[in-house]
């Protein structure tokens, strides 16, 4: 009777599990990767933290126009893997596609920062707006940093090769420049400072790496135990808490300063739009250092996997020298002279959609039940994601999609508005490196300004080349939808004799 008891007891509980499975509209979704089952759904996490792209070019392959799901080690993650898709999620409103929720919930942000943040990220006006308008003034403080960058961090001369690691240096470019943006000087050339502006990105991705092995339930006990991004953000408000004093005394008295006097830097503007809300010394570096954590691994990244493409087609090398020296000859080092280094504006967005920093983009997170084209139905609470690397490799949209073609998108033949359609910070349904829609990346056009003069200088006072030319492009490191150009790849610099 016991046995019997048991066995009906079992197959009550079946047929509920089945019963709820099939309601599940998510499991409606196919998955790529391995089994969807409780438990062995993790084989699947794993095979896709290991070979993420091959999983998702198989599921862009069979399901293109459509979606399909990957598993994560915490969640589903359904990706969009169509263009008409990506528009659909453009127009939907934040109730519905949540974009902040959709960062959060992939970064783990939420255990480390104020929940005021999270409620009125009133940091991210000062970028579409003084940041943006400021580019043109910005750019000589821009090209001061990097000359002096330079002098301290390549040591090379003008008849020997300096030789330095590749992803290293560009990072250190990328720090100083974005520092002398946000914060001015002398603050970006403290190494405490540079030090934590840095170093939060990987103090987030080693905590979320923990984090994100774990139900939703468990996370606020696991973040404990990874307090580095906690400790990052102590270390930089002690560094800034002064300067933060300064600037604040300084708005109090600012009808009294003299001309030229005020502060022109992100830093400044935050300031001024706290003035309203009246948050702590803690929070407002908690929101630059967020902005650090969005401006200064994406921008170095890509600047180095240009760096990789450029150098590894050194005849390129000629072709945009003499562009550069061309515009800079006529303009001098002006907002006007970027706007003509088109060839240098399609290197940049071909090495993005070519390599990327990501497999995906345009991450949301699903507020209610969506039902989209084509009869799919998102699940509220969902991830979703659009398969952005196998879009940029589609022939649909671009002639040989694997192969790397600089001029790509700098000889588009049509009207202006087709050329300007293809300007690097442009996106496009069939273009995502810098998302889609209001939520695309709001600091883009601060650096793409900040990616051509690095880079432009560096062509105009250095020859360069690949420690290991005969090898090729330094092959790229893919963790999960992270790509990531090659960390040991080394590049030898040499001064240029003559400079135009």
């Amino acid at each position: 009777m016991e046995l019997h008891a048991y066995f009906v007891l079992g197959t009550i509980l079946v047929v509920v599990y089945v019963w709820r499975r099939r309601r599940d509209p998510l499991n409606a979704i196919p998955t790529v990767g391995g089994p969807s089952l409780p438990l062995l759904s993790y084989i699947g996490a794993y095979r896709f933290m290991v070979r993420g792209q091959s999983l998702l070019d198989e599921g862009y392959a069979k399901y293109r126009g459509s979606a399909f799901k990957v598993a994560m080690f915490d969640q589903w993650l359904v990706v969009l893997s169509g263009t008409h898709l990506v528009e659909e999620v453009r127009k939907s409103p934040e109730e519905v596609f949540s974009s902040m929720e959709g960062v959060l919930y992939l970064t783990q942000f939420k255990h480390y920062i104020h929940p005021n943040i999270i409620k009125d990220p009133f940091h991210v006006d000062p970028i579409r707006d003084q940041l943006t308008r400021q580019l043109a003034p910005m750019l000589p403080n821009i090209l001061d940093e990097i000359i002096e960058t330079c002098k301290e961090h390549i040591p090379a001369k003008e008849h020997e090769w300096a030789a330095l690691p590749g992803a290293s240096i560009m990072l250190t470019m990328i720090a100083r420049a974005t520092g002398r943006a946000f914060v001015g000087v002398p603050m970006c050339r403290d190494p405490k400072y540079i030090h934590a502006a840095v170093s939060f990105t990987m103090d987030l991705v080693r905590a979320r790496m923990f984090i994100n092995l774990v139900p939703e339930r468990f996370k606020p006990l696991v973040a404990r135990f990874f307090q580095g991004p906690a400790r990052n953000l102590h270390a930089a408000a002690d560094t800034l808490e002064p300067l933060i004093r300064e600037r604040e005394s300084f708005l109090e008295r600012e009808d009294d300063s003299e001309p030229g006097e005020k502060p022109a830097d992100l830093l400044h503007w935050i300031l001024e739009s706290n003035r309203e809300h009246g948050e702590k010394v803690h929070t407002v570096v908690t929101r630059l250092q967020l902005i650090n954590f969005a401006a200064i691994h994406t921008s170095s990244a890509s600047l180095t996997h240009a760096l990789y493409h450029l150098l590894a087609n050194p005849e390129y090398i000629p072709i945009l020298r003499k562009e550069v020296e061309g515009a800079i000859r006529e303009t001098g080092w002006t907002k006007a002279s970027l706007e003509k280094m088109r060839m240098i504006d399609s290197l940049f967005k071909e090495a993005l959609r070519y390599s990327g920093i990501s497999l995906l983009s345009v991450y949301r997170r699903a507020m209610c039940d969506v039902k989209l084209p084509g009869g799919i139905h998102i699940p509220a609470g969902t991830l979703t994601s659009v398969a952005m690397h196998p879009i940029h490799h589609d022939e649909a949209f671009y002639k040989n999609a694997d192969q790397f073609i600089l001029e790509r998108f700098s000889k588009v033949q049509g009207s202006e508005k087709d050329n300007a359609r293809q300007q690097f910070v442009n996106t496009t349904a069939e273009c995502v490196s810098f998302g889609r829609g209001k939520h695309a990346c709001p600091g883009r056009f601060f650096a793409s300004m900040e990616l051509k003069v690095i880079l432009a200088y560096l062509l105009m006072h250095y020859d360069m080349k690949l420690e290991n030319q005969d090898e090729g492009r330094p092959a790229d490191l893919r963790l999960g939808h992270s790509i990531l150009p090659s960390r040991n790849a080394v590049v030898l610099f040499r001064k240029r004799v003559q400079v135009a």
